[in-house]
């Protein structure tokens, strides 16, 4: 910490406003890959616990160890290997591709292949797969009747704080506040961890209220004073900060789009091994395997107010799940364009 607490002076700087640039959220498309993961997070739920589901493996290829081979997921367990690999296509994959297949497992001494492709597949790959042992799957996506009968929907809640009102204060010496290069300082303040570490702090002090518990979602005011150590901005050295203003916890639902089965193409929806229930933000979806549940946010297209983030997320359902894995990715970042803050800079007396 630096020094001892001083009094702040009446001099602040004049037209204070910056404007806090960022990055557009990105809309998150279907890719390869969001099938892929989803795909490898399925099988983690559905194979035994000691079994090791890899997304984007790389394998030495048997007949030339130094050339390594890209697997889009591969399953190993007890010393039997298994390949999988996914497509993503408008058409339903014919029989080529099962025979192209057939000839990947043989030659990277494959136990089992499965084939995964979201179009479904032509009923003479089908008869091949059959035929010489390839597992089809696909997702079969569920009618509202079916959705209805299944019963085990669960809602998706974010909550998150947002702020208004805001004004960040920065201390510096007498003698460095007359020397602080004005247009340096502003540039920083785009993207400096200051910020981050300001939102942090109030955000520490918010959770301490318990609002979510409580179900309290009032406007409530907030202050909180830093003493920095090592941080420069105009070139001169912070030596205290001050963040104040006023934060909400607001609740919003997270609606699911659709739901879909994976499984053997021949299979009902209710006879599947598992069930994916897809949301309206990103790539964000909840795998069911009976009350079992792996619960993947993707923030890549949240669109929250200005200077609002996510902080807590809530799955609630009719029946007690157990949840296997919950993860968030793909956090961005917390200041949208055209959003500002009061900036105010100030001296301290001894």
């Amino acid at each position: 910490m630096i020094g001892q607490r001083r009094k702040r002076s009446g001099r602040v700087l004049k037209n204070p406003r910056f404007p806090i640039d960022s990055i557009e959220p990105v809309k998150s498309t279907r890719t390869p890959e969001a099938l892929e993961r989803q795909v490898q997070r399925i099988h983690a739920l559905l194979e035994r616990p000691d079994a090791e589901v890899t997304w984007n493996d790389h394998i030495p290829d048997p007949d030339n160890p130094s050339q390594l081979r890209q697997l889009d997921v591969t399953i190993r367990e007890h010393g039997k290997f298994t390949i999988i690999e996914c497509r993503v296509w408008r058409k339903a994959q014919g029989v080529k591709w099962i025979e192209e297949l057939m000839g990947r497992r043989e030659s990277l001494h494959a136990d089992t292949v499965i084939a995964v492709s979201d179009a479904g597949f032509t009923r003479g790959a089908r008869k091949k797969a059959e035929k010489h042992g390839v597992l089809l799957r696909d997702l079969y996506k569920l009618t509202p009747e079916e959705i209805a009968t299944w019963g085990h929907k669960l809602a998706l809640t974010i909550y998150y704080y947002e702020y208004s009102d805001l004004t960040l204060s920065l201390g510096f010496t007498e003698e460095s506040i007359s020397k602080l290069d004005m247009a340096v300082l502003k540039a920083q303040l785009q993207s400096h961890p200051i910020l981050q570490s300001a939102f942090n702090a109030a955000e520490r002090n918010l959770d301490s209220l318990n609002l979510l518990a409580r179900g309290d979602r009032r406007v409530i005011g907030f202050g909180i004073s830093l003493r920095p150590e090592a941080i420069e901005l105009g070139g001169r050295s912070v030596v205290e900060i001050k963040f104040e203003g006023k934060a909400k916890l607001i609740e919003r639902p997270i609606p699911s789009h659709s739901v879909v089965a994976y499984g053997e193409p021949k299979l009902t929806a209710a006879r599947r091994d598992a069930t994916v229930e897809k949301f309206v933000l990103g790539q964000t979806s909840i795998v069911h395997m009976g009350n079992k549940v792996d619960v993947e946010v993707d923030l890549s297209g949240v669109q929250l107010p200005p200077f609002s983030r996510a902080r807590f997320f809530r799955v609630k359902g009719a029946e007690k799940v157990e949840h296997e894995r919950f993860a968030i990715v793909n956090h961005q970042s917390e200041w949208p364009t055209g959003a500002s803050l009061d900036v105010e800079l100030y001296t301290l007396e001894p």
